[in-house]
């Protein structure tokens, strides 16, 4: 038996991608499905050179593929491998020519990387781990003399800095101490170096070209959030904020006499220096390109609108043309003689997305939907064929309620109804600080949904919403400080377990709880903390005895959904709370046929509840979802499997 088990992990983690266009499996156990149709180009970070636009295209599994394509009409030119990165928000243009790409790596463990691509020769060249324990380069500048590269990263905020003569790269710490981000970063022309931090402060830390601190700039705004985007102008710096409340304004400050000088409304763009001419500087307001007179501080609006979806990044100048990217891949132009502008489709090789949840849809098939660029698929157990939806945001919770599809889509922790052609948005607690609704329920006649704050903020939210009505109950913060990561429903009272990690790093409690929350009495009945230590819980289920069970990255726990008592405890495996920096949900839990069946730090188990012992089924594996064929469907990055269950 040992032995077929370890056969089925091995097939499950070296299997080749198929296609999920394939008959339907029989048979038990493991089948391998293939891929679902989730495929996207997702391009955030991006520079343009000479005639050239570098962006990068994100991957599920890697790799990450630099894309050189022509600024005059989006042709693309060549496509190059980034080995060990799966996208990036980090692309730089040297003084030399030579494009740096600063990376993220999603999987656990694996570290934020430097690249440098010369365009004469077409070569890559990996540079090394930006620092030690960082994982995600946000972003990456160049000296204007060609010294050196610099680099923002998460998760502890540090300034890196890549001496392109000696190739050392050195780790320049924390600017601002405490903030997990650095980012965005400008360099003055005489070196000097801007980092923007978050997630909580919004400050602006000034440095020496060797990272040796000047002085820090406090935000002329008041709350959480980043120090989005920096650009130096002469003697202005601009920084845009993205705030904890979707609010984005952007500050112009007076280098010279060290004040903020104004604050502009909502400026959405990814750049805000990208576009400047002369003293104009163009970016995005109300979803439509504007420009910003930096003497008189006037914004004019140009009509232009037609991004493509997604962050708008204005790049660069073709004489009097401006060039810029969206984030779906796609390019466009606008002429400041005419007035009109220009959106070219994606030219980019789209990816396989990663599969970011599972949800079983009214139609009894299984949806999933897809990372970042988003998308949804379903797969139809009964014939094996899948559909694709392109245009649907990235989905943390899926569920039906009432004979209806709904997403839980971030950011903004949107509430949509799906109908098999559009989504339909239904809410959004972005003005509520929220922003990822992994938790979804059909509660009666109620959808329940928990979410987790925006990054910089503390407090989750639980939500009820009678899609027949319109009317809905938010309660945030109905646990002090955790976030709604889990939820169970039973007899009119909503069950939900926490983390205590909201969208900063430091846990804001000793413990996560589970709480249940009567809904006609609008009072809570009880919350109690089922597990000591663990700071964040996760999937919550009842079983065919009415007993509440739940699956943390290291226990399972029995309650009492009375009185809220924990019944039993037995712990599956270590977790380090001790380091721990931020958990949301990392467990599926579900019963089917006599056992509990779960997903933990990456692998599936069969949970057997007279011993509470668990037994290992498949690895390495991202979500886990009981099927209306009452079978299991499974996921890791792009590829999808079920686990058939006789």
């Amino acid at each position: 038996m040992r032995a077929l088990i370890a056969a089925l992990l091995l097939l499950l983690a070296f299997a080749t991608p198929v296609g999920a266009e394939s008959a339907p499996p029989t048979g038990c156990g493991f089948q391998t499905l293939g891929t679902l149709p989730l495929t996207g180009a997702t391009t955030a970070g991006a520079a343009m050179d000479r005639g050239r636009v570098y962006t990068v295209t994100s991957s599920a599994s890697g790799p990450a593929v630099l894309a050189v394509r022509n600024a005059a009409d989006a042709r693309l030119v060549s496509e190059h491998p980034l080995p060990l990165a799966l996208g990036s928000w980090a692309v730089t243009v040297a003084p030399d020519h030579s494009v740096y790409v600063g990376s993220y790596n999603a999987t656990a463990g694996a570290m934020g990387r430097l690249f440098r691509f010369e365009p004469a020769t077409g070569k890559i060249t990996e540079l090394g781990i930006a620092a030690p324990g960082e994982t995600f380069v946000w972003t990456v500048a160049a000296a204007p003399d060609g010294s050196a590269v610099y680099a923002g990263t998460s998760p502890n905020g540090k300034l890196i800095r890549y001496d392109t003569r000696t190739g050392r790269l050195s780790d320049l710490g924390s600017p601002v101490p405490g903030e997990q981000f650095i980012r965005d970063l400008a360099i003055a022309r005489d070196g000097t170096v801007y980092a923007g931090t978050g997630a909580q402060s919004m400050k602006v830390a000034i440095l020496r070209p060797d990272g040796t601190p000047i002085r820090v700039i406090d935000p002329p705004i008041q709350g959480n959030g980043y120090a989005y985007d920096l650009d130096v102008i002469g003697h202005r710096l601009l920084v845009r904020f993205a705030t904890s409340t979707g609010v984005n304004p952007m500050g112009v400050y007076d280098l010279r006499e060290r004040r903020w000088e104004r604050v502009v409304d909502d400026v959405d763009s990814l750049t805000v220096g990208g576009g400047r001419h002369g003293n104009q500087v163009y970016l995005v307001q109300n979803d439509q390109l504007g420009t910003l007179d930096l003497r008189s501080g006037k914004v004019r609006p140009t009509g232009f609108t037609d991004f493509g979806g997604g962050a708008a990044r204005p790049l660069g100048w073709r004489g009097d043309v401006l060039v810029g990217t969206s984030s779906t891949g796609r390019m466009w132009h606008y002429d400041r003689r005419t007035g009109k502008g220009r959106m070219f489709e994606s030219t980019v090789t789209g990816q396989h997305v990663s599969i970011r949840s599972l949800g079983n849809g009214p139609d009894g098939r299984v949806y999933a939907g897809g990372f970042f660029t988003g998308g949804l698929a379903a797969y139809d157990p009964k014939t094996g064929q899948s559909q694709f939806w392109p245009n649907v945001g990235q989905s943390e919770g899926i569920v039906t309620h009432k004979g209806k599809l709904y997403l839980g889509v971030y950011p903004g922790a949107r509430i949509y109804s799906f109908d098999g052609d559009t989504p339909t948005q239904l809410l959004s607690l972005s003005d509520q600080e929220q922003d990822r609704p992994f938790a979804m329920i059909s509660a009666g006649e109620w959808l329940a949904f928990g979410t987790v704050p925006k990054s910089g903020t503390v407090g989750g939210a639980l939500g009820l919403l009678n899609p027949d009505t319109g009317q809905k109950i938010i309660k945030r913060n109905l646990v002090p400080g955790h976030s709604v990561i889990g939820l169970a429903y039973r007899d009119g009272v909503v069950y939900g377990a926490t983390s205590a990690f909201g969208g900063i790093s430091t846990p804001q409690d000793t413990a996560a709880k589970v709480f249940a929350y009567d809904i006609a009495a609008d009072t809570l009945r009880w919350v109690t903390a089922p597990v000591a230590g663990d700071l964040a819980l996760g999937s919550i289920t009842f079983d065919d005895a009415g007993r509440l069970w739940g699956l943390t990255p290291d226990a399972v726990f029995e309650m009492d959904p009375v009185t809220g008592q924990t019944l039993r405890t037995a712990k599956h495996q270590t977790y380090p709370w001790a380091t721990a920096t931020q958990v949301w949900l990392d467990t599926n839990l579900e019963f089917h046929n006599g056992m509990l069946w779960g997903k933990v730090q990456g692998k599936a188990y069969r949970i057997d509840r007279a011993t509470m012992a668990v037994t290992l089924i498949a690895r390495p594996i991202s979500n886990l979802l009981k099927g209306a064929d009452g079978h299991l469907y499974l996921s890791r990055f792009e590829n999808f499997h079920t686990y058939r269950i006789c």
